[in-house]
């Protein structure tokens, strides 16, 4: 576990953050002694400066004797400089210092002790009269090491609580990552139900699992839709490849020219039907891939809507049904126009071919907010609330509609087509005056939602 903490992206974060740390530590830690040891020899030659002004005057007043006066009274004050001397010509008159030769200005001296050196200002108060007054530095390098001693401290510190909390949030990270890399063997192992825990937090790892897990249920989606795709294909192909079959036979045990080429001509038409169903899967393939959405453009959706109408309108009326349009001047979206009229087409189809004369279709467009809602109603009898959900499958159709030419796609097609605009599709059972159904949302340019609900009669 220990080598494993250490190569993990927190651990490995956290060291550059100490890193840094470090560094910036450390380069306050040496502002804080310059300055402090800058601070101190200020004050050291401020003092000094306050008594050889105090001589000067004490000399200028009354000479050499008011000096050695002040230099004694100077000495005695506490707070005041440690060390004084005024000699003449070499020779000490007063102060605690021996003798030194004479030079001006900002001074370190050696003290009379190892490391107790002198900082003062010396100055000519008359020619031969030489004065000096200074500290010790021993207690500013003093308070220098103290200060110096207690950010080493800090800084070892915090070196260590930061190298505890990196270690901590690398444990975390580790046990998080470990959980998401045994969801993923689960998975390889056949087990598509697993998901990674989310913790709530809404973190970067939070929402990587969240990403995860919507792939994962998106995976296994596309799993159980494979399955039943097959399973259907294995099922609708049965009767009419068994009927291909039984022509065959029957034409094979006929021996007029004119049967042979019935039996071909009905065969050829069977054969037609199953490739215009693995076109069809293939269309829905395509669509599912979303390479068509690179040619996306804006489309009228209004004016889309009014040519459907105008298309579709004497088919309704052939079928005894009322086609009615409701739209506004036009709603601009941004998507693939073919696209578009076959999922609309097949939606107000079914709407005519599926219900009884008499029945009012209704194409509704409205905008709510940043929304373009087209709703597809119809006052039919609709369809059982227990298969709502079966109604975008493919191959899935209601037991009323097998006798009639199809292979249950029309919807998945829809369906295919709203999620390559980035919508939703949906279907509702409601009684009038409201009435929302299949809802298709794409997320693009405005966002537009279309449904095909029933009304009751």
């Amino acid at each position: 576990m220990r080598i494993r903490l250490l190569h993990t992206e927190g651990f490995r974060v956290t060291a550059i953050f100490v890193a840094i740390f470090a560094a910036s530590a450390a380069a306050l830690a040496v502002s804080v002694l310059v300055i402090t040891d800058v601070a101190f020899r200020d004050q050291i030659v401020q003092f000094a400066n306050a008594d050889i002004a105090a001589v000067r005057d004490g000399y200028n007043t009354e000479g050499v004797e008011e000096a050695r006066e002040v230099i004694g009274q100077r000495m005695a004050e506490p707070g005041a400089s440690d060390f004084f001397l005024l000699q003449r010509n070499g020779i000490r008159l007063a102060g605690n210092l021996a003798p030194m030769p004479p030079r001006t200005g900002i001074l370190t001296v050696p003290g009379a002790r190892p490391r107790h050196a002198i900082l003062g200002v010396a100055a000519m108060l008359a020619p031969g009269l030489y004065v000096f007054s200074g500290s010790d530095l021993y207690r500013a390098n003093l308070a220098r090491r103290q200060i110096l001693r207690t950010l080493i401290w800090i800084f070892a510190a915090a070196l260590v609580l930061a190298t505890i909390a990196g270690s901590l949030v690398s444990r975390s990270f580790l046990g998080r990552t470990d959980m998401i890399a045994q969801t993923c063997r689960a998975i390889m192992n056949g087990d598509l139900k697993t998901r990674i825990p989310v913790r709530g937090t809404q973190d970067e790892l939070d929402r990587l699992s969240q990403t995860i897990n919507a792939m994962l249920d998106r995976i296994a989606a596309l799993m159980e839709n494979v399955r039943q795709v097959t399973n259907d294909i294995a099922h609708d192909l049965r009767t009419p490849v068994t009927h291909l079959r039984h022509r065959l036979e029957r034409a094979r045990g006929q021996a007029a020219p004119a049967d042979y080429d019935k039996a071909l001509e009905a065969a050829i038409l069977a054969s037609d039907d199953i490739l215009a169903l693995f076109a069809a899967l293939l269309r829905i393939a395509q669509i599912e891939g979303g390479a068509r959405r690179a040619g996306f453009a804006p489309v009228d959706l209004a004016e889309l809507l009014r040519q459907l109408r105008d298309m579709l309108g004497p088919v309704a009326d052939d079928a005894q049904h009322r086609l009615v349009l409701l739209v506004p001047q036009s709603t601009v979206i941004r998507g693939d126009r073919e696209l578009l009229v076959q999922l609309f087409s097949n939606l107000i189809e079914n709407a005519i071919v599926h219900t009884p004369e008499g029945t009012r279709i209704v194409v509704d467009l409205k905008e709510e907010k940043d929304s373009a809602i087209v709703s597809i109603s119809d006052n039919g009898p609709g369809v059982p609330q227990e298969e709502h959900e079966k109604l975008f499958r493919r191959f899935y159709r209601q037991e009323a509609s097998r006798t009639r030419p199809g292979y249950g796609l029309g919807l998945s097609l829809a369906a295919a087509i709203t999620e390559l605009h980035g919508g939703r599709h949906s279907h509702h059972y409601r009684p009038p005056p409201r009435f929302v159904g299949a809802g298709i949302l794409c997320l693009v340019a405005k966002k537009l939602t279309v449904g095909t609900p029933q009304m009751t009669p």
